[in-house]
Parts: structure tokens; C-alpha cells; sequence
């Protein structure tokens, strides 16, 4: 790709008309160079012409005005063609402004002017940060101005199916204008080889003939947007290739392999959890996923939180490929669960069941004369941990509380500059070790306590309501007497936004935090700098302190009541301090994230350090090709979406289902309520909330997401509610919904994909229930 530095001078401004343009100027940009070149090999292209840089002298704008005159003075459609846009890597879809039918001189210009300015968007700055990183402030814009086309019927050519389902090409056809068919607003025609015949409105094999001609022309599978205008003629309005089509490809294999590879490595009837990962949201990093997967190998934290609990943990080396119950499936990580139940009671003739939620049932199949003979020993230790459980909390939660009084509550101030590669390795090792094998003991020990402590509480509030009564009145205790360092975090982030003058105080405090935190590769909140404060209206309101969850217990009429009271402030503490601990452990992920980088700098790495293993980094052995193998592939494996509880049998079903779940968009859709309340608005999917613009987000936004962190703050304050696809009652997203009187929905299966940026939906917190709003 050609690159120029735009921060060190201005261009004068070339005006080129697709006639001029050649293949020495792929420096227009990808939709600007297509199109002069479609043009000059006489495919049936409207007439148009390039602003290579900003116009500014009187002589420059006279030149724009004095060829639209000369001909004709047509409508013209006005839109950006930066450098990389509509290329093989990156679309830039909607990243810079287009406008359509300009015909007044006055409109021309405010146009053109508008289409440069676009490129200095929030939105548009971000994406190119995060695509083109180093290269992205020598990207340059230019400008596309073409004659509109009236149309009777738009649509996109793809000369072979990007999705791969048919083998042959495919065309998409509206009437009128082709936007409408991007956007979603209308459900196009669908045409194949198989049906063209039934093309009954316009001559579609002027559209088959020209689109094969044009992918002959470039020698690439493309796709073409295409219009056929009043007097029947058939235009070419845009080209570029396929981006998509080697992914394709590339997933159908990957996912071949990898279900031959669980089916040879894991008995059939193997189950993951994804729960306890949810917040990664795609493939994590190789050295990400390393990282954790050692604190759930033998020696390790996980082990060492169930043995503070009372159990055996991992006393020996576990018989899986990785030797730790973290896997990858599909390249996320699933915690395999039919390797814990040994963990907690030794050898039992259990096996885990999947529905209606992950169980253990007792198998005969699997009754041997050794655990026979270790039964009532196996008994005895399940009476003994049962016990220690039940009257010890409380002494273990003190005891998780004054761990984390001795945790650094600083970032560490050292940048490592002065560090040799050898010193840093060194503090590497020793800060990652103490961190998989220390400093995720009494977290770890809190998930389970929580998981505990929540059943206890509902077999305690059991008989007394209902199922559905039960889940709503744990979301209101929740909602209104659970008061975590999350909730203080996004109090000092609405008033770092609102004053300047308190982000200082802001980095301090939680600068180590930030998006996608549990990833290494993310950008930490003191690394993105004042970029991550919205323009918040109106500060949100936490909480009705109206409440007291202590008063309604005590009002409950059982005798109950007190031993529910005693649960409900053990989970509370729990919930709390869990919140807790994770502020403060993710200091020390920041200063492991701060240590890579500095070895990536070491040895000019970049961002690809991240795919390396930890051990690997640890041994200096630096594979590049295979570092760049894995981040491919965990780009082709993004797009696949798992359930939170996966089997090897479901395994299966994705991948004769290419990796997709298919799904109706039907005009209501049931999710699991974590969040109260009803809220109606328009939808804003994110997948990256470092490439989110919200300056241009409604009043009322749903947010759409596979799953959040605390780290989205910024996002939950300018949204109404939440929809997420990952997260359960307890998760940080729910915990964080409630206390900003968000509504949220979770267990909404591929709801990412499922709605689109500008759905209108009521989202009901309280039933789970998401409504699509049409228009009568």
C-alpha cells in the first residue's frame, strides 16, 4: 500500500477525471482507482473525477465547478476514497461521510469540504489506528465526485458466494436506491445460477456478463455494486474484491481440524464451560490464553484455591493436551469440566450431565473396586468440606480481605527502560509466576464461594417463591444493596468527564483498567489518554437508596428469614470483594502487559508479541511465521459462536453448520433478565469500544455486544440498556447494569449478528424479552 505523511506538508490539490486515472495511481485510493480504471477500459462507469487533497485556492475550486458544467451539471454522488479503502484488507465501511444528489455549486463544495473533515472523525481516527497502527497517520483522503444514477433497480454483484454456500455467483437486487439495500432497510431479491431465470424484472445477464467481465479484468473474485437506471442502461457504480472469501475457506478447514482433533484427544461425552471467560470476547492471545492456562494446570492458583476450600485441587498432572483444565475450543477458552469432578472429592463414579445446567450424576458405568472401596472415605470428605463450608466462610472471606489489604494499591511507576532483554525475561518470569500461582488464589477461591452461596440462598428461598419469584427478588437485592469498587469507578468516571481537571486522579486510580481487560493485547484507559471520556449530558443515577434489601428480608413471613439474611450478606460481601479483587489484581496484569511490551521493543516486535506463548517469550524463542499463523487464524475463527456450556457432540453440529448458528429474526426473542426495567431505543452493536464514535449515537441507545467488561464504563453511561450474548445474574456486566438502572439482557444467542446498528427495540429487563419495533 502507498503511503505518504500527510502531518508534514499539504498537497496541492491534482483534480483527476476517471479518464486520467492509470495503474500508477493506486495512491487515489482503493474505490477511486477501480473506478478510473473500470472507466478507461470502457465498462459502462457514470462519469466522475478525483480531489487528490483538500481544495483551498479560488483556482482549485474553479476547476471542480468548471468540469461539472462542462458536463452537464448532473446530480453527483460525493464520497470519500482514502488510501486502503475498499482494498483486499479493509473496507473503511462508513468510516468516512458520503453525499448523494449535490446539485448546486454552494452544496458541492460544503460536500467535499465535509467528505475531508470525515477523515478526522473520532470514529474513522480510531479504525485506522487500529488497522493500519504505525502506518495510520500516513494514510491520505481523497475525494470521489460522480454522476448519481436515477435508479429503477441497485444492487451488488459477487462473482462467486462469499458465504461459499453455492458455487457460483450471486446477485442482490432493490428498486431504487442500492443504500437501502446496504443499510437493511429493504430485503433484497436473491438471484444464483440456479434461479436467474426467474428474473423477471430488469436483464440480469447484463449484470452476470458485466460482473464476470470485471473479475476477469482484475483477476480477483469481486464484488460489484451495480444500477440500472430510467432508460433501462446499465451502470457499474463501484468494484472491489472479496475480503471476506479466503476466511471462508480458511474456516471451513480450521474448524475440520479442530473437531478431528477434540475427537481424538477427549472422550465423547466431554463438556466445556465458557462462563468463567466470557469477558474475553473472541479468540484471546496467544500469550493471554498461556498465561491463564498455567493458573488452572497442577501447583497452580486454581488448584491452590480449591485446597484452601478444602479440596484435593490438581495433585497431579492432568492426562489433556495442555495439562490444565483451560482449553481451546475454537480458539476460545472453555475450562473442561468433565476433568473437574476428580478435583474436588478424588475418584467417584460421577460423570457430568449438561441439561438444564452442568450436573453431576451418578454413572455405574464408571463404579471400579478401587473408588468402591474409597466410597465412604469419599463420603466422609464431602460431610468434612460440606462442614468447613457452611461455618467457615466468613473466616475464608476475612481471610481473602486481608490479601488483598497487602496488595501494591500503585502502578508501578519503572517503565523498564533500563532493563537489559535478559532482565526483562527475569521479571517476566518471576511476575507471571507470582501471578498464576499467587495472585489469583483468593479470586478464584471467590468464584466459588459466590457459586456456592448462591445456591444456598435459593435452596433457602425455595418454598417460599417461585422460580420466577426467586430470580426477581435476587436482582433486586442485588440492584439495590450490593455496592462494588465498579460502581465507585464509574462515579469518578462521569465526573472525570464532566472535569478535566479530575482525570489525573482518574488514571491514577484505575488508568491500569480499560476495554477487554482480561486480553493482554488491549489498550489500557492511561494508554488511550482523554479519548476514552464521552460528552455525557446527564449524569446517570447508580442507585435508589429508597431500599433496604435487610428490611425486606426481615419482612419475608418464614422462619427462614434470618438464615436468609445470613446468606444474603455472605453472598453480598462475596460479590464485593470479588469486584475488589479484580481492581486490584489487574494492576499487576498491567505491569505484565507493560514488561512484553518493552521485550517487544527489545526485539521489534510490535503487536505480534502477543502471539507468541509465554513460555515461548520466557525461551526467546521467537517464531514469527508461526506468531503470524495463529493471529490469522484467530481472525477467521472470530466469527464463530459458541454457547456458554459446549459438548463435543455440539461440536460436531457447528461445524456441518460451517460455524454458524442459524436463527429467525423473529419479532421477539428470549434471553435471561439480569437488569431490571424496560427500555426502548435503537441499537448500536460494538464489537471494539476503542473504534466507537458515540458523538453521533441517539438519545436512547440499546447496546449490542458478545460480552462487556467494567471496562466499557464509557459505553454503559451513554447507553438505556444492554444486550449481551455472554454474562449470567452475576456477571460484571449484570452487576454493572444494575447499579446504573441499566435493563440487560444475556443469553441472547448471537445477538451481535442477530440485530443491526439502527433497529429500533424495547428491551425488557425484567422478563428477558426483546420486541423489534415496526412501524405501522
Amino acid at each position: 500500500m502507498f503511503f505518504i505523511d500527510s502531518k508534514d506538508y499539504r498537497f496541492a490539490m491534482t483534480f483527476y477525471k476517471f479518464e486520467d486515472i492509470t495503474s500508477e495511481h493506486q495512491f487515489l485510493g482503493g474505490k477511486a482507482y477501480a473506478l478510473g480504471l473500470m472507466s478507461n477500459a470502457h465498462f459502462p462507469v457514470p462519469l466522475g473525477a478525483v480531489c487528490s487533497s483538500m481544495p483551498e485556492s479560488i483556482s482549485e475550486w474553479d476547476e471542480i465547478f468548471k468540469w461539472w458544467e462542462s458536463v452537464g451539471s448532473p446530480k453527483l454522488a460525493i464520497r470519500s476514497s482514502a488510501q486502503g479503502e475498499d482494498s483486499g484488507d479493509q473496507s473503511f465501511a462508513g468510516q468516512n461521510s458520503t453525499f448523494l444528489n449535490i446539485d448546486e455549486v454552494g452544496k458541492i463544495k460544503i460536500s467535499i469540504l465535509k467528505c475531508f473533515e470525515s477523515f478526522n472523525k473520532k470514529s474513522s481516527s480510531l479504525y485506522r489506528e487500529h488497522f493500519l497502527k504505525e502506518k495510520s497517520s500516513q494514510v491520505k483522503m481523497n475525494v470521489v465526485l460522480q454522476e448519481m444514477v436515477d435508479p429503477l433497480y441497485s444492487g451488488v454483484f459477487f462473482s462467486t458466494d462469499p458465504r461459499q454456500i453455492n458455487s457460483s455467483w450471486v446477485c442482490e437486487a432493490i428498486e431504487g436506491y442500492g443504500e437501502d439495500l446496504v443499510s437493511g432497510k429493504k430485503t433484497p431479491y436473491h438471484f444464483t445460477k440456479d434461479n436467474q431465470s426467474s428474473c423477471t424484472l430488469f436483464n440480469i445477464q447484463d449484470v452476470i456478463d458485466t460482473g464476470i467481465a470485471v473479475q476477469k479484468y482484475f483477476g480477483h473474485e469481486i464484488d460489484m455494486e451495480w444500477a440500472i437506471d430510467k432508460n433501462h442502461s446499465f451502470k457499474v457504480l463501484q468494484a472491489r474484491p472479496i475480503t471476506a472469501l479466503s476466511g471462508k475457506t480458511q474456516e471451513k478447514k480450521l474448524i475440520q481440524q479442530e473437531i478431528e482433533r477434540l475427537k481424538t484427544s477427549h472422550p465423547a461425552d466431554t463438556l466445556w464451560d465458557g462462563q468463567t471467560f466470557a469477558e474475553w470476547s473472541g479468540p484471546p492471545t496467544e500469550l493471554t490464553f498461556s498465561l491463564w492456562q498455567k493458573a488452572f494446570s497442577k501447583g497452580h492458583a486454581f488448584s491452590k484455591s480449591l485446597q484452601n476450600l478444602g479440596y484435593l485441587g490438581i495433585d497431579q498432572e492432568l492426562t489433556n493436551e495442555t495439562h490444565s483444565l483451560l482449553e481451546k475450543i475454537l480458539g476460545r477458552g472453555y475450562v473442561n469440566i468433565s476433568l473437574m469432578a476428580p478435583l474436588y472429592f478424588g475418584s467417584i463414579p460421577y460423570k457430568m450431565e449438561q441439561f438444564p445446567k452442568p450436573h453431576l450424576k451418578f454413572d455405574y458405568h464408571r463404579m471400579t473396586l478401587s473408588n468402591f472401596i474409597q466410597t465412604p472415605f469419599t463420603i466422609w470428605k464431602m460431610i468434612k468440606i460440606g462442614w468447613k463450608l457452611s461455618t467457615e466462610r466468613r473466616e475464608i472471606l476475612n481471610d481473602c480481605k486481608a490479601k488483598l489489604i497487602k496488595m501494591n494499591p500503585n502502578l508501578v511507576s519503572d517503565n523498564y527502560s533500563h532493563k537489559s532483554f535478559e532482565e526483562l525475561i527475569e521479571l517476566l518470569k518471576s511476575k507471571t509466576h507470582l501471578f498464576s500461582s499467587e495472585t489469583l488464589v483468593a479470586p478464584l477461591m471467590l468464584i466459588v464461594l459466590v457459586e456456592s452461596t448462591n445456591q444456598s440462598l435459593r435452596s433457602l428461598l425455595k418454598g417460599l417463591l417461585s422460580p420466577d419469584e426467586i430470580e426477581s427478588k435476587l436482582k433486586l437485592w442485588m440492584a439495590h444493596g450490593i455496592h462494588t469498587a465498579s460502581m465507585k469507578m464509574n462515579e469518578d468516571y462521569q465526573e472525570a468527564s464532566f472535569d478535566e481537571s479530575k482525570r489525573p486522579a482518574f488514571y491514577q486510580h484505575y488508568g491500569h483498567r480499560g476495554p477487554g481487560e482480561l486480553e493482554l493485547s488491549h489498550l489500557r484507559w492511561s494508554e488511550l489518554g482523554d479519548k476514552i471520556f464521552y460528552d455525557l449530558k446527564n449524569k446517570k443515577s447508580s442507585k435508589h437508596e429508597d431500599f433496604d434489601v435487610s428490611t425486606d428480608i426481615l419482612a419475608l413471613k418464614s422462619y427462614k428469614k434470618l438464615a436468609i439474611l445470613k446468606e444474603w450478606e455472605l453472598l453480598k460481601d462475596m460479590l464485593e470483594l470479588r469486584e475488589a479483587w479484580k481492581m486490584a489484581l489487574l494492576r499487576p496484569y498491567f505491569e505484565i502487559r507493560q514488561l512484553v511490551l518493552k521485550i517487544s521493543e527489545k526485539k521489534n516486535l510490535h503487536d505480534l508479541i502477543f502471539w507468541f506463548s509465554l513460555d515461548e517469550i520466557l525461551e526467546n524463542s521467537f517464531n514469527q511465521d508461526l506468531a503470524i499463523k495463529r493471529l490469522e487464524e484467530a481472525k477467521v475463527l472470530k466469527s464463530i459462536s459458541l454457547p456458554s456450556i459446549v459438548s463435543l457432540f455440539e461440536l460436531k453440529n457447528i461445524y456441518e453448520n460451517n460455524g454458524k448458528s442459524t436463527f429467525e429474526k423473529n419479532q421477539s426473542i428470549q434471553g435471561t433478565p439480569i437488569s431490571s426495567g424496560i427500555a426502548f431505543g435503537e441499537v448500536r452493536v460494538v464489537s471494539d469500544p476503542d473504534l466507537v464514535n458515540t458523538d453521533d449515537w441517539p438519545q436512547n441507545v440499546v447496546l449490542v455486544a458478545e460480552s462487556t467488561d467494567p471496562g466499557w464504563t464509557g459505553l454503559f453511561l451513554k447507553s438505556s440498556a444492554i444486550i449481551v450474548e455472554k454474562g449470567g445474574v452475576l456477571s460484571h456486566c449484570a452487576i454493572v447494569a444494575r447499579e446504573m438502572n441499566l435493563p440487560a439482557v444475556s443469553e441472547v444467542k448471537q445477538c451481535h449478528l442477530r440485530y443491526k446498528d439502527g433497529d429500533q427495540i424495547w428491551v425488557d429487563g425484567n422478563n428477558g424479552r426483546i420486541s423489534t419495533f415496526h412501524e405501522s
